[in-house]
């Protein structure tokens, strides 16, 4: 594993001296968001050839295990927000993966994938099980489960603080 360059050396540009910004590089937000960049973009690269980015996998996998959800029910699922959702799946649903229709109300909205969808995930997954595969090897196994672990205590304490 590299080591980090330490961030509390130097500040940058001296008009923030009296700052001290370099404590941002220690920020808990700067360092998810930087891993999430490169664990997207890998598994992005790694679905290339099933023509799918690794949030249009999630969706489509997702709807697959919930069968049929309706927004809230996936948007909570995946954890993103409903405007996030949505437009995550106007590409799915341009590409005919998924097929949105009026639930039992009218304001209710259900997913559903098609058969072309069935088809993607079908075709992508061997490509998600090698990526991931891969990752949770270099990590190790144990490793990844403590990941996970930290990962979801994190989520909890950032919910019981907002």
């Amino acid at each position: 594993m590299k080591k980090r360059t330490d961030p509390k050396k130097g500040n940058g540009h001296a008009k923030f001296e009296s700052l001290k910004l370099a404590e941002c590089l220690d920020c808990v937000c700067y360092e998810v968001r930087k891993t999430a960049r490169f664990v997207i973009n890998y598994y992005d690269d790694a679905l290339k050839d099933a023509d799918l980015k690794s949030n249009q996998f999630i969706v489509l996998v997702a709807v697959a295990h919930l069968e049929s959800p309706n927004f809230t029910k996936l948007a909570d699922f995946v954890g993103i927000d409903q405007s996030t959702l949505a437009r995550n799946l106007i590409t799915v649903e341009k590409q005919k993966l998924v097929s949105v229709k009026t639930g039992k109300n009218r304001r209710e909205k259900l997913i559903t994938l098609t058969k072309k969808g069935e088809h993607k995930i079908e075709k992508s997954f061997p490509l998600w099980k090698k990526a991931q595969g891969r990752l949770v090897g270099g990590i190790g196994a144990e490793r990844w489960r403590d990941i996970q672990n930290e990962l979801q205590d994190v989520v909890g304490v950032t919910k019981n603080l907002s």
